[in-house]
């Protein structure tokens, strides 16, 4: 049965109909796999010698399992939001006379196929070398390697499962990011109690017995968390979908596109996704806060583009996926792309002009900041609201708005394709401004982002012109990548 599992598996990756972006996006991911496996690498080689420079006086095991808390959330946090779930269409075994056992047994254990539980054995198993041949015992050093591995498969699958439980996941981080802030600030050192949870196969090698029994426990709560989901009525919906009515005749008065607006504000005030959307673009006003440096200027474009364009980034660069349900009726129905773009690039704007508006509070943090909020503001209005239309053709991931289940289905994972993507609405404003600030500095880059981005509004009609027939040069494309979902 598995082998025929494994068959079919083969059959849809070489039936994959791959366009150049998705090779270059692999080519891409590889190369930045390679290069944290080297990172991991060096640092498994070089880590005994830090923790000795450091820790003269305690055993460099017991110095990571001391710190090491603070990795494993950064891994869990990465996790989350960058690991993708192998997915599978799974509805048609359901009706064949398969247990369901055997298939999410199989599924289950292609999900540790993964780069993210090799990187690790890339630090560990040098780091173990070495901490032997410095004098430490080999049942000591193999006894706390397998443990620390153990926590690394441990995580992928409470990962996974904590994907439908996210409140849990941030609960967890905040927990630990506080207790680095106390540390920080020596108010108290949380580690002291937290390094006898990885130190215990340092003292006790026998211990190895509890942590892969915890393994098996967890692996198992996976299991059953998928084969407890694992029927028909689960996927289709069985539950009752109260939907409200939303009164937005006003908008009938805007034009031919103003049917489309509405359906769009209708998503965000229905949808749960469409409104986490939203609330992430609030709180990445702040984002400037974080990065505001007065040795780095350049960091000012990336806290005025972040602040004012959280929406634009979170929304936009998913049109038209959010319509991805309805999209093959889409293209059946008479009506014009370019209302159905304009629709979409209107609400990117009033969402970013929101955004600059309440980014203004700057002006009583940094004057610099306000300036660069204003001028970035303007610039994704002009510029940025094209790109992110312009990407979106390209990106045909489609977004399953009634479903936030995803047994063996989990898309909402990070794409690589978006990060790629979101690239020249993040590098180009930079490059803007470092023309502009070796003219002048810090007016001429403003004067030149502003300059650049009334210019875009003025060349409204070819731009559209041109995003339009990309859309309709891809729309077949992305009717077939809709369909697979």
């Amino acid at each position: 049965m598995y082998k025929w599992f494994l068959t079919l598996e083969k059959k849809s990756l070489a039936r994959g109909n791959k366009s150049k972006l998705d090779i270059f996006v692999a080519i891409f991911k590889w190369l930045g796999i390679i290069y944290i496996g080297l990172m991991m690498l060096l640092l498994g080689f070089s880590a005994y010698e830090i923790s000795e420079e450091y820790f003269p006086n305690q055993s460099a095991l017991l110095t990571v399992s001391r710190f090491i808390v603070y990795y494993f959330t950064a891994e869990f946090t990465f996790r989350f939001f960058l690991q993708k779930i192998p997915t599978a269409s799974i509805k048609q075994y359901l009706i064949l006379n398969i247990p369901r056992k055997k298939i999410v047994l199989f599924y289950v254990g292609k999900t540790f196929f993964s780069a993210f539980n090799t990187l690790q054995l890339f630090f560990l198993l040098p780091f173990a070398i070495i901490a032997y041949t410095k004098g430490e015992s080999a049942i000591t050093v193999i006894a706390w390697s397998i443990s620390m591995y153990c926590i690394v498969l441990m995580l992928h699958a409470i990962t996974i499962i904590t994907k439908a439980y996210s409140p849990m996941f941030y609960a967890v981080v905040g927990v630990v990011c506080l207790g680095g802030l106390l540390q920080y600030y020596e108010i108290v050192d949380p580690t002291i109690y937290t390094q006898y949870i990885y130190n215990l196969p340092y003292y006790f090698p026998a211990s190895i017995a509890a942590y892969l029994l915890l393994l098996v426990v967890v692996i198992f709560a996976l299991y059953q968390f998928y084969r407890s989901r694992l029927y028909l009525d689960y996927f289709e919906g069985e539950n009752d979908i109260i939907v409200r009515d939303i009164q937005l005749s006003w908008l009938d008065n805007l034009g031919s596109f103003s049917p489309f607006l509405r359906n769009d504000i209708r998503l965000i005030l229905r949808n749960k996704r469409a409104r986490v959307t939203v609330i992430l673009s609030i709180f990445l006003l702040g984002y400037a806060l974080f990065i505001y440096s007065d040795e780095f200027p350049i960091m000012l474009v990336l806290g005025g583009f972040f602040s004012t364009g959280g929406f634009l980034m979170l929304f936009g660069q998913y049109v038209p996926s959010w319509d991805s349900a309805y999209y093959p009726l889409f293209m059946t129905q008479n009506v014009r792309y370019v209302d159905y773009l304009t629709s979409k690039w209107i609400l990117i704007i009033l969402g970013t002009i929101a955004s600059t508006i309440i980014g203004l509070f700057y002006y009583f943090i940094s004057v610099e900041l306000f300036y660069m909020i204003i001028a970035m503001g303007i610039y994704n209005i002009g510029v940025n609201g094209y790109i992110v239309l312009w990407g979106g053709a390209y990106l045909k991931s489609p977004i399953d708005l009634t479903s936030s289940k995803g047994v063996f289905g989990d898309k909402n994972a990070f794409d690589l394709r978006v990060m790629l993507i979101s690239l020249p609405k993040i590098v180009m404003p930079m490059i803007l401004y470092m023309i502009g600030d070796l003219i002048y500095p810090f007016w001429g880059g403003i004067s030149l982002l502003i300059l650049i981005g009334i210019i875009g509004l003025f060349f409204y009609k070819p731009i559209f012109a041109k995003i339009e027939q990309i859309y309709k040069r891809e729309k077949y494309k992305a009717l077939i990548a809709y369909k697979k979902k």
